[in-house]
Protein backbone atom coordinates (compact mmCIF):
# COMPACT_ATOMS: atom_id res chain seq x y z
CA UNK A 1 0.00 0.00 0.00
CA UNK A 2 1.05 3.76 -0.41
CA UNK A 3 1.28 5.08 3.12
CA UNK A 4 -0.47 8.95 4.00
CA UNK A 5 1.39 10.42 6.29
CA UNK A 6 -1.43 12.26 8.29
CA UNK A 7 -1.12 14.60 11.82
CA UNK A 8 -3.10 17.51 13.13
CA UNK A 9 -2.27 20.07 15.69
CA UNK A 10 -3.02 18.66 19.13
CA UNK A 11 -3.64 22.33 20.56
CA UNK A 12 -6.28 23.38 17.60
CA UNK A 13 -10.11 21.90 17.67
CA UNK A 14 -10.82 23.13 14.37
CA UNK A 15 -8.07 21.36 12.84
CA UNK A 16 -8.74 18.52 13.64
CA UNK A 17 -12.51 19.13 12.58
CA UNK A 18 -11.46 20.04 10.07
CA UNK A 19 -9.38 16.84 9.30
CA UNK A 20 -11.85 14.80 10.38
CA UNK A 21 -14.81 16.07 8.20
CA UNK A 22 -12.27 16.17 4.96
CA UNK A 23 -12.07 12.43 5.97
CA UNK A 24 -15.61 11.78 5.29
CA UNK A 25 -15.68 14.14 2.01
CA UNK A 26 -13.21 12.12 0.58
CA UNK A 27 -15.06 9.11 1.24
CA UNK A 28 -18.46 10.22 0.29
CA UNK A 29 -16.71 11.59 -2.91
CA UNK A 30 -14.26 9.04 -3.76
CA UNK A 31 -14.64 6.17 -1.84
CA UNK A 32 -15.75 3.86 -4.12
CA UNK A 33 -12.37 4.53 -6.66
CA UNK A 34 -11.24 1.14 -6.48
CA UNK A 35 -8.12 2.86 -5.67
CA UNK A 36 -8.22 3.13 -2.17
CA UNK A 37 -7.87 -0.09 -1.46
CA UNK A 38 -4.24 0.58 -2.44
CA UNK A 39 -3.44 3.35 0.26
CA UNK A 40 -3.22 3.68 4.13
CA UNK A 41 -3.09 6.37 6.08
CA UNK A 42 -0.14 6.66 8.79
CA UNK A 43 -1.96 8.81 11.69
CA UNK A 44 0.03 10.25 14.69
CA UNK A 45 -0.76 8.57 17.50
CA UNK A 46 -2.61 11.43 18.87
CA UNK A 47 -4.50 12.55 15.61
CA UNK A 48 -5.68 8.82 15.64
CA UNK A 49 -7.09 9.03 19.05
CA UNK A 50 -8.97 12.33 18.38
CA UNK A 51 -9.89 12.27 14.77
CA UNK A 52 -10.83 8.51 14.19
CA UNK A 53 -11.17 7.13 17.79
CA UNK A 54 -13.06 10.13 19.42
CA UNK A 55 -11.28 10.42 22.55
CA UNK A 56 -11.43 14.09 22.50
CA UNK A 57 -14.76 14.85 23.84
CA UNK A 58 -14.01 18.49 21.63
CA UNK A 59 -13.49 17.07 18.66
CA UNK A 60 -16.58 15.22 16.59
CA UNK A 61 -14.93 11.98 15.26
CA UNK A 62 -15.92 11.13 11.97
CA UNK A 63 -18.79 9.01 11.23
CA UNK A 64 -19.32 5.20 10.96
CA UNK A 65 -19.08 5.32 7.13
CA UNK A 66 -16.02 6.58 7.31
CA UNK A 67 -15.01 4.80 9.93
CA UNK A 68 -15.66 1.69 8.46
CA UNK A 69 -14.01 2.55 5.15
CA UNK A 70 -10.84 3.63 6.69
CA UNK A 71 -10.52 0.56 8.57
CA UNK A 72 -11.68 -2.17 5.71
CA UNK A 73 -10.94 -0.46 2.27
CA UNK A 74 -7.88 1.37 2.82
CA UNK A 75 -6.05 0.54 6.25
CA UNK A 76 -4.73 2.60 9.28
CA UNK A 77 -1.00 2.69 10.64
CA UNK A 78 -0.81 4.29 14.65
CA UNK A 79 2.15 5.91 14.88
CA UNK A 80 3.47 7.13 19.09
CA UNK A 81 1.69 10.28 19.72
CA UNK A 82 3.99 12.73 19.68
CA UNK A 83 4.09 14.88 22.22
CA UNK A 84 5.15 12.38 24.89
CA UNK A 85 7.02 9.55 22.33
CA UNK A 86 8.41 11.65 19.39
CA UNK A 87 5.76 10.69 16.83
CA UNK A 88 7.10 13.60 14.74
CA UNK A 89 10.42 12.23 14.73
CA UNK A 90 9.28 8.71 13.51
CA UNK A 91 7.19 10.21 10.86
CA UNK A 92 10.04 12.33 9.77
CA UNK A 93 12.37 9.15 9.77
CA UNK A 94 9.92 7.60 7.39
CA UNK A 95 9.85 10.67 5.00
CA UNK A 96 13.84 10.51 4.86
CA UNK A 97 13.72 6.98 4.20
CA UNK A 98 11.02 7.39 1.36
CA UNK A 99 8.49 4.99 2.87
CA UNK A 100 6.04 8.13 3.28
CA UNK A 101 5.61 10.21 -0.05
CA UNK A 102 2.11 11.64 1.06
CA UNK A 103 1.93 14.04 4.02
CA UNK A 104 -1.20 15.72 5.32
CA UNK A 105 -0.14 18.08 7.86
CA UNK A 106 -2.50 19.60 9.18
CA UNK A 107 -1.11 22.58 11.58
CA UNK A 108 -2.78 25.62 12.74
CA UNK A 109 -1.06 29.09 12.43
CA UNK A 110 -2.37 30.18 15.42
CA UNK A 111 -0.88 27.76 17.89
CA UNK A 112 2.44 26.84 19.00
CA UNK A 113 2.45 22.89 17.77
CA UNK A 114 3.38 23.38 14.12
CA UNK A 115 6.72 25.52 15.74
CA UNK A 116 8.14 22.81 17.25
CA UNK A 117 10.96 21.53 15.94
CA UNK A 118 10.13 18.18 14.70
CA UNK A 119 7.27 19.50 13.14
CA UNK A 120 9.24 21.84 11.20
CA UNK A 121 12.14 19.63 10.17
CA UNK A 122 9.24 17.64 8.56
CA UNK A 123 7.83 20.05 6.56
CA UNK A 124 11.59 21.05 5.57
CA UNK A 125 12.65 17.17 4.61
CA UNK A 126 9.03 16.98 2.87
CA UNK A 127 10.06 20.25 0.51
CA UNK A 128 13.28 19.11 -0.26
CA UNK A 129 12.59 15.31 -0.89
CA UNK A 130 9.62 16.67 -3.24
CA UNK A 131 6.65 14.51 -1.01
CA UNK A 132 3.29 15.92 -2.13
CA UNK A 133 2.36 17.74 1.03
CA UNK A 134 -1.55 18.80 1.62
CA UNK A 135 -2.03 21.30 4.47
CA UNK A 136 -5.65 21.67 4.09
CA UNK A 137 -9.11 20.50 3.08
CA UNK A 138 -9.24 21.56 -0.64
CA UNK A 139 -5.42 20.82 -1.58
CA UNK A 140 -6.24 17.28 -0.69
CA UNK A 141 -9.89 17.11 -2.70
CA UNK A 142 -8.00 18.35 -5.95
CA UNK A 143 -5.57 15.76 -5.45
CA UNK A 144 -7.79 13.19 -4.75
CA UNK A 145 -9.76 14.23 -7.81
CA UNK A 146 -7.09 14.82 -10.16
CA UNK A 147 -4.12 12.47 -9.39
CA UNK A 148 -5.63 9.70 -6.46
CA UNK A 149 -5.92 7.19 -9.64
CA UNK A 150 -2.64 7.87 -11.32
CA UNK A 151 0.20 5.44 -11.18
CA UNK A 152 2.32 8.31 -10.59
CA UNK A 153 1.27 8.83 -7.08
CA UNK A 154 1.79 5.43 -5.89
CA UNK A 155 4.78 4.68 -3.48
CA UNK A 156 3.67 1.20 -2.47
CA UNK A 157 5.35 -0.54 0.91
CA UNK A 158 4.68 -4.22 2.36
CA UNK A 159 1.51 -4.48 3.95
CA UNK A 160 1.58 -4.69 6.94
CA UNK A 161 4.70 -2.80 7.46
CA UNK A 162 7.19 -3.01 8.87
CA UNK A 163 9.43 -0.74 10.25
CA UNK A 164 13.35 -1.52 11.13
CA UNK A 165 16.34 0.93 12.37
CA UNK A 166 18.91 0.18 9.34
CA UNK A 167 22.00 1.62 11.78
CA UNK A 168 21.24 -1.21 14.13
CA UNK A 169 19.09 -3.93 12.67
CA UNK A 170 16.11 -2.87 15.46
CA UNK A 171 12.88 -4.16 14.21
CA UNK A 172 10.12 -1.65 16.16
CA UNK A 173 7.24 -3.68 17.20
CA UNK A 174 3.88 -3.32 15.45
CA UNK A 175 1.23 -5.09 16.67
CA UNK A 176 -2.37 -5.59 14.89
CA UNK A 177 -5.34 -4.48 16.85
CA UNK A 178 -8.88 -5.24 16.28
CA UNK A 179 -10.74 -2.10 16.70
CA UNK A 180 -14.91 -2.04 17.23
CA UNK A 181 -17.67 0.84 16.82
CA UNK A 182 -20.84 -0.11 17.38
CA UNK A 183 -21.49 -2.70 15.25
CA UNK A 184 -18.57 -2.20 12.86
CA UNK A 185 -15.58 -3.94 13.28
CA UNK A 186 -11.65 -3.71 12.05
CA UNK A 187 -8.01 -3.46 13.11
CA UNK A 188 -5.21 -1.04 12.94
CA UNK A 189 -1.51 -1.55 12.85
CA UNK A 190 -0.10 0.18 15.78
CA UNK A 191 3.16 1.16 16.15
CA UNK A 192 5.18 0.75 19.56
CA UNK A 193 5.97 3.46 21.52
CA UNK A 194 9.67 4.02 22.54
CA UNK A 195 10.02 1.73 25.68
CA UNK A 196 9.40 4.07 28.84
CA UNK A 197 11.83 1.60 30.97
CA UNK A 198 14.90 3.61 29.38
CA UNK A 199 12.70 6.54 31.99
CA UNK A 200 13.81 4.37 34.87
CA UNK A 201 17.17 3.41 33.70
CA UNK A 202 19.04 6.69 33.34
CA UNK A 203 21.60 5.58 36.50
CA UNK A 204 22.54 2.29 34.52
CA UNK A 205 26.00 1.27 33.73
CA UNK A 206 26.01 1.35 30.29
CA UNK A 207 29.24 -0.65 30.17
CA UNK A 208 28.63 -3.32 32.86
CA UNK A 209 27.80 -6.00 31.26
CA UNK A 210 24.87 -6.69 28.75
CA UNK A 211 24.63 -5.69 25.03
CA UNK A 212 27.78 -3.52 23.71
CA UNK A 213 26.51 0.05 23.54
CA UNK A 214 25.99 1.81 20.50
CA UNK A 215 27.13 5.60 19.93
CA UNK A 216 26.50 8.45 17.29
CA UNK A 217 28.77 10.94 15.93
CA UNK A 218 27.94 13.71 14.44
CA UNK A 219 29.88 16.70 13.45
CA UNK A 220 28.78 19.91 11.37
CA UNK A 221 31.06 20.95 8.40
CA UNK A 222 33.36 23.14 10.92
CA UNK A 223 33.82 20.70 13.49
CA UNK A 224 35.00 17.70 10.68
CA UNK A 225 38.49 18.11 11.64
CA UNK A 226 37.77 17.93 15.13
CA UNK A 227 35.78 14.89 14.82
CA UNK A 228 38.72 13.20 12.12
CA UNK A 229 41.70 14.03 15.16
CA UNK A 230 39.13 12.67 18.02
CA UNK A 231 38.49 9.70 16.00
CA UNK A 232 42.09 9.01 15.60
CA UNK A 233 42.90 9.36 18.88
CA UNK A 234 40.27 7.39 20.61
CA UNK A 235 40.13 4.83 17.70
CA UNK A 236 41.02 1.89 20.14
CA UNK A 237 38.39 3.02 22.93
CA UNK A 238 35.70 3.42 19.99
CA UNK A 239 36.81 -0.17 18.41
CA UNK A 240 36.99 -2.04 22.21
CA UNK A 241 33.53 -0.19 23.82
CA UNK A 242 31.11 0.08 21.27
CA UNK A 243 29.66 -2.65 18.88
CA UNK A 244 28.12 -0.59 16.14
CA UNK A 245 28.75 3.48 15.28
CA UNK A 246 25.91 5.27 14.08
CA UNK A 247 26.71 8.61 12.02
CA UNK A 248 25.22 11.02 9.14
CA UNK A 249 26.90 10.56 5.93
CA UNK A 250 29.50 12.58 5.78
CA UNK A 251 30.41 12.21 8.57
CA UNK A 252 30.42 8.23 8.57
CA UNK A 253 33.05 8.67 5.44
CA UNK A 254 35.00 10.65 7.38
CA UNK A 255 35.45 8.24 10.51
CA UNK A 256 36.30 5.71 8.34
CA UNK A 257 38.71 7.80 6.86
CA UNK A 258 40.49 8.10 9.32
CA UNK A 259 40.65 5.05 11.41
CA UNK A 260 39.84 2.65 8.86
CA UNK A 261 39.37 -0.31 11.69
CA UNK A 262 36.35 1.17 12.67
CA UNK A 263 34.72 0.77 9.30
CA UNK A 264 33.01 -2.32 9.95
CA UNK A 265 31.21 -0.51 13.11
CA UNK A 266 30.19 2.35 11.31
CA UNK A 267 26.45 2.55 9.55
CA UNK A 268 26.33 5.81 7.45
CA UNK A 269 22.59 7.31 7.58
CA UNK A 270 21.87 9.54 5.28
CA UNK A 271 23.34 13.39 5.67
CA UNK A 272 22.08 15.69 8.17
CA UNK A 273 19.96 17.87 5.92
CA UNK A 274 18.18 14.66 3.97
CA UNK A 275 16.90 13.38 6.88
CA UNK A 276 20.11 11.82 8.46
CA UNK A 277 19.53 13.74 11.76
CA UNK A 278 16.07 12.18 12.52
CA UNK A 279 17.06 8.68 11.76
CA UNK A 280 19.62 8.61 14.57
CA UNK A 281 17.34 10.81 16.67
CA UNK A 282 14.93 7.49 16.02
CA UNK A 283 17.46 5.71 17.17
CA UNK A 284 18.02 7.53 20.86
CA UNK A 285 13.71 7.16 20.56
CA UNK A 286 14.09 3.68 20.64
CA UNK A 287 16.82 3.38 22.90
CA UNK A 288 19.37 1.39 20.40
CA UNK A 289 21.45 4.55 20.42
CA UNK A 290 22.56 4.84 23.78
CA UNK A 291 25.98 7.84 23.77
CA UNK A 292 25.52 10.78 21.69
CA UNK A 293 28.36 12.61 20.26
CA UNK A 294 27.57 15.73 18.17
CA UNK A 295 30.08 18.26 17.80
CA UNK A 296 28.30 21.42 16.81
CA UNK A 297 29.02 24.66 15.35
CA UNK A 298 27.26 27.52 16.90
CA UNK A 299 28.38 30.25 15.35
CA UNK A 300 27.15 28.88 11.72
CA UNK A 301 23.88 29.05 10.77
CA UNK A 302 22.18 25.45 9.37
CA UNK A 303 19.01 25.14 7.30
CA UNK A 304 18.21 22.21 9.00
CA UNK A 305 18.29 23.59 12.46
CA UNK A 306 14.79 21.78 13.47
CA UNK A 307 16.73 18.61 12.75
CA UNK A 308 19.63 19.05 14.92
CA UNK A 309 17.06 20.01 17.93
CA UNK A 310 15.39 17.19 16.97
CA UNK A 311 18.06 14.81 17.82
CA UNK A 312 18.77 16.92 21.35
CA UNK A 313 14.81 16.60 22.10
CA UNK A 314 15.17 13.13 21.46
CA UNK A 315 18.14 12.71 24.31
CA UNK A 316 15.99 14.91 26.55
CA UNK A 317 12.71 12.33 26.26
CA UNK A 318 15.37 9.21 27.18
CA UNK A 319 17.42 9.80 30.54
CA UNK A 320 19.49 6.66 29.71
CA UNK A 321 21.47 8.45 26.96
CA UNK A 322 24.53 10.20 27.68
CA UNK A 323 25.05 12.75 25.13
CA UNK A 324 28.30 15.40 24.11
CA UNK A 325 27.85 18.58 22.20
CA UNK A 326 31.54 19.69 22.02
CA UNK A 327 34.64 18.44 21.72
CA UNK A 328 36.43 19.03 24.78
CA UNK A 329 33.65 17.72 26.78
CA UNK A 330 33.55 14.49 25.07
CA UNK A 331 37.43 13.87 25.23
CA UNK A 332 36.99 14.46 28.98
CA UNK A 333 34.52 11.90 29.15
CA UNK A 334 36.05 9.11 27.17
CA UNK A 335 39.85 9.62 29.07
CA UNK A 336 37.92 9.62 32.47
CA UNK A 337 35.47 6.46 31.55
CA UNK A 338 38.03 4.30 29.58
CA UNK A 339 40.95 5.43 31.06
CA UNK A 340 44.00 7.85 29.40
Amino acid sequence: KTLIGVLASRDSVSRNDSLGRLLETLHARHGRLPCWHDFAFAFSGGTYERVVAGADENVRPVNDETWDWLHNTCGVLQLPEGKKHGGGILLGSLVARGTIQLLWPFFSPATSHWLHPENLALLRLADLLSVSTFMNAGSVLEWASVSAELAVDRHPVSWPPTITLEGTGAVIPIEEIAVCRRMRTGSIYKVAAPPESAERTWDHDLFDGGAPAVIALIAHDQKKDAMKAFVSEYEPKLRNHFSRILCTGTTGQLVMDAAPSLAPLVHRYRSGPMGGDLEIATEVLFGTCHVVVFFTDPLRPHPHADDIRSVFGACMRQDHVRMFSNERQTRRWFDERFGV
